[in-house]
């Protein structure tokens, strides 16, 4: 990427002010290197698929600590993963009530 950057014109270089990449430290690293004046951004399906990623692994350790074990299908936070894995908009607003309350539920200590 940089000797394909090192080719271009440096008016064209140093017209560009924004980059989007994926979430990629090899491609941020190229984009710093070669263009060190540029806003470097993520765009929305890296940034969703990313909080997806660590929602999952987050409920899998979550699982593993609070039950010794991987989840299982009668596993509440287990049944629920598709469900906090959609959009807001993708839910009913029975669907979003419901696994909004037993969140808030699991915060003040009463069970989920």
């Amino acid at each position: 990427m940089l000797a394909w950057l090192a080719t271009a014109p440096l008016t064209w270089r140093k017209s560009i002010t924004h980059v989007a990449i994926d979430v990629s430290a090899t491609y941020r690293a190229a984009i710093r290197t070669g263009l060190p004046h540029t806003r470097v951004v993520i765009d929305r399906f890296h940034v969703v698929q990313l909080a997806n990623k660590m929602l999952s692994a987050a409920r899998r350790r979550t699982t593993a600590e609070v039950r010794g074990r991987r989840g299982r299908a009668t596993d509440g936070e287990w049944s629920a993963r598709r469900r906090l894995l959609r959009s807001r908009e993708d839910l009913t607003d029975e669907q979003f009530a419901t696994m909004w309350n037993a969140l808030r539920e699991g915060q003040s200590g009463r069970p989920c």
